[in-house]
């Protein structure tokens, strides 16, 4: 699947059906909005599958004809089997899924009237597809049922294979004597108290120089999960962990994710180390790349490095994970703090574009039933690993650079996408000038809005009018971060990109990515970029999908209940909102119209005009 720098009039990618309805859409890397696919025109491609199409214009607007598919969505999906006269077949609780879902009695694995099963097609008998259950998930009363449907049909798997497993547990803890040894170098994790895969370890010293030495030491994944290896197949599939409120769907084993790799505090944990001496006006004056070994002393966690920092806890009082605080590590996040402002001053002065949208928490009890919606705590802490992390994967991309890559890139806005936003804003009285589009030019508009009523939706208008970020072997720019390059490199337990740049460093650094080599990765990388880059949105799509799914079950029972809201985004016929707890609704203009005596919104061909109406 390649970049046309053309005009696009043949197309190849992914194929989605609405949820609700008929048609389609597809969805092409490059391209900020997808293809709209007419029913009539969608030949017999299903939700998920790769397409070839050609793109026409219908009334002034650009849409897609599917002519073939390509692949098929290797899918599954789940509701309930029944028995009608003879045949079986599944009842799906799909509305994007349109075919008879019917079952030979060979493929029913077992299955009985009224199992609710996971089905999947497994060949093909012309345009009609052939079942079989591959799970029964449900006999008797399941408490999470609604979740594992959901991961099963967004192409994840509830549990690893026995293969991967038995790969996994045959693993040996690596031992040899060729790293260099940075056990005695007083080492640190920062991460959110119900973390497993702790990933990243920090060592942070100023000289006498006043300059700062920072170590970011990053989990040696590679060492354990070799080229083409079952487990190696299995992460490329998964891409990344995805993180639920109610689990993790680890791209690797527990037996690595939690253990092995993991860097657990009194072990001895093998991992890649990026060394850089920074200087007080945040430029990294020197660094290098090498395979080492740590040992941590303290597992922190957000809110602990935060009351250190403030003095809310003091030497000798006890952390969340039973640790005692030392002279040693306050003087390490007093260095920490210093350092993380000196990189933040960079980030303003580079005019970073810098959004502030809550996350969203949710509180399950032990049976997994939702006691309470709020905002996910944020710490200045936060900020300090984050600015970490991206000053470390900056640093790999510059010593890396001439060699075949994987990078993270944020294209420039589409033309028509800013039009619309300048027109909108201009509305609330917030001028975007003409000029080429930059981050500071974004950044300032930002600033402008940072007190305004409407700030929230305002920055929402701004963050879709952007193109989201992908992986790419094409050595692009990082519009959102104001940086040339970027890659990543901190997350390999659970970012499968971040697994590839090891391998590849790992290879240069021990002299072995010869010419052929290289001509392998160029090969390869393009298809990874794209791979991860899709499947990055199936993980983003399942996470939001589970957490609606739990916003709604909190407020079943709260019909009638009266809330103040906020509005966040419009489109033509709804709007969002959301509750001071960060909960999302969408609500019908007609609903709206109906209840109100104001006339609250109109639109003309191509601007949503707002008439300013406040709670």
């Amino acid at each position: 699947m390649k970049k046309n720098t053309k005009k696009l009039q043949t197309i190849t990618w992914i194929y989605s059906v609405n949820p609700n309805h008929n048609f389609g859409f597809i969805d092409v890397e490059w391209v900020q909005k997808g293809y709209f696919v007419y029913p009539k025109n969608s030949l017999d491609a299903l939700d998920g599958d790769e397409v070839e199409a050609y793109v026409k214009i219908f009334k002034g607007r650009e849409e897609a004809v599917i002519k073939k598919v390509i692949k098929r969505a290797d899918r599954v999906l789940v509701w309930t089997l029944e028995l009608n006269k003879s045949f079986w077949f599944v009842v799906l609780n799909n509305p994007s899924f349109k075919k008879d879902v019917f079952i030979p009695y060979k493929n029913l694995n077992g299955a009985k009237n009224k199992d609710i099963v996971a089905v999947k097609i497994i060949s093909w008998n012309k345009k009609n597809p052939d079942w079989y259950i591959t799970q029964i998930l449900w006999k008797s009363q399941n408490k999470d049922i609604e979740v594992k449907s959901l991961i099963l049909e967004n192409w994840l798997d509830l549990d690893f294979h026995a293969e991967v497993k038995k790969e996994a547990k045959n693993i040996k803890i690596w031992e040899n004597n060729t790293r260099v040894d940075l056990i005695d170098f007083f080492t640190i994790t920062i991460d959110g108290s119900d973390a497993r895969d702790l990933d990243d370890a920090i060592w942070v010293y100023k000289l006498d120089n006043w300059n700062y030495k920072l170590i970011v030491s990053i989990a040696d994944v590679w060492e354990y999960v070799k080229e083409n290896s079952i487990l190696d197949k299995e992460a490329f599939k998964r891409w990344n962990s995805t993180y639920l409120p109610d689990r993790v769907l680890p791209m690797l084993p527990e037996e690595l994710s939690n253990n092995l790799c993991s860097l657990n505090p009194d072990t001895k944990k093998i991992t890649l180390s990026c060394e850089m001496e920074i200087w007080r006006d945040w430029i990294v004056k020197k660094s290098r790349v090498y395979e080492s070994v740590i040992k941590t002393d303290f597992r922190l966690t957000y809110l602990d490095t935060q009351n250190i920092f403030e003095w809310k806890i003091k030497i000798d009082d006890k952390l969340e994970f039973w640790q005692k605080i030392t002279n040693k590590l306050i003087e390490m996040i007093k260095n920490a703090y210093e350092l993380k402002d000196i990189i933040s001053k960079r980030k303003q002065d580079a005019w970073v574009l810098d959004f502030d949208f809550p996350e969203t928490k949710i509180i399950l009890d032990k049976d997994l039933n939702p006691t309470d919606i709020k905002k996910y705590t944020l710490y200045d802490s936060n900020k300090l690993i984050e600015e970490f992390m991206v000053i470390t994967n900056q640093t790999i991309w510059e010593k890396f650079q001439n060699i075949p890559f994987i990078y993270r890139i944020h294209e420039l806005p589409d033309e028509d996408s800013i039009e619309t936003l300048r027109a909108t804003l201009w509305i609330f009285g917030i001028v975007l000038p003409y000029k080429k589009i930059t981050p500071s030019l974004l950044r300032d508009v930002l600033l402008q809005i940072k007190w305004h009523k409407k700030e929230k939706l305002l920055s929402m208008m701004i963050l879709r009018s952007l193109k989201k970020a992908i992986y790419s072997d094409e050595n692009l720019w990082h519009f959102w971060l104001a940086i040339d390059f970027y890659s990543h490199f901190t997350s390999p337990i659970r970012r499968y990109p971040d697994l590839i740049a090891h391998r590849i460093i790992k290879e240069q650094i021990r002299g072995n990515l010869t010419l052929k080599r290289k001509n392998y990765y160029k090969s390869v990388l393009s298809n990874i970029a794209n791979h991860t880059s899709t499947t990055a949105r199936k993980s983003e799509k399942l996470e939001y999908s589970v957490k609606d799914y739990y916003i709604c079950k909190y407020y079943q029972d709260k019909i009638w209940e009266k809330y103040i809201w906020m509005i966040t985004w419009m489109i033509e016929f709804w709007i969002f909102v959301s509750l001071e707890n960060t909960a999302e609704w969408f609500i019908s203009f007609d609903w709206i119209l109906k209840i109100s005596k104001k006339n609250i919104f109109e639109f003309n061909k191509n601007t949503l005009k707002t008439i300013c109406w406040d709670y």
